[in-house]
């Protein structure tokens, strides 16, 4: 199991960054799209996925797994284990991203107000073109929470900057 961070938000501060890579497999694809019932055929059909992006050279990733695994992001590393996810506004996908694709996901903290963490979401490519963005809301997990963390042998501390 990966280790996991816990911070909370007094050990945030507005600005703050984490930055990931992200890549997703076909059966990462055909996994989430089994989970949720998603039968969208560009998920799993290339002349479908080709005939909604002309062009393309495999089918689309849905933009639910990427929200997903950005969410994942928060209840692991950023702030980390104990985090509750509040809200999730996603904008719009501005270029398919397809199996095998690298994206940069840069989860900026633009907001602290108590244990509530406002995050700026960036969706980039490897190029540094966008990809999509979204605004997200955390409550960080407490002091209580993070010492019981701690009780559990995980580490005292942990850069949260970059995976």
């Amino acid at each position: 199991m990966s280790p996991t961070a816990c911070f909370t938000a007094s050990m945030l501060t507005t600005g703050q960054e984490y930055r990931t890579r992200l890549s997703f497999s076909r059966q990462q694809v055909d996994t989430y799209c089994e989970l949720t019932g998603d039968r969208n055929a560009i998920h799993r059909d290339l002349a479908a996925a080709q005939r909604r992006f002309p062009g393309v050279t495999d089918i689309i990733v849905p933009g639910g797994l990427i929200q997903s695994t950005i969410s994942g992001l928060f209840g692991t590393v950023f702030p980390g284990d104990g985090s509750l996810g509040l809200t999730f506004v996603p904008d719009r996908m501005r270029k398919p991203v397809l199996p095998g694709d690298e994206v940069i996901v840069t989860l900026t903290v633009s907001r602290i107000k108590g244990a509530l963490v406002d995050f700026d979401i960036a969706i980039t490519d490897g190029a540094g073109a966008r990809v999509s963005s979204a605004q997200a809301r955390v409550m960080a997990p407490d002091e209580t929470y993070r010492s019981w963390w701690e009780s559990q042998g995980h580490a005292r501390e942990r850069d949260p900057g970059q995976s």
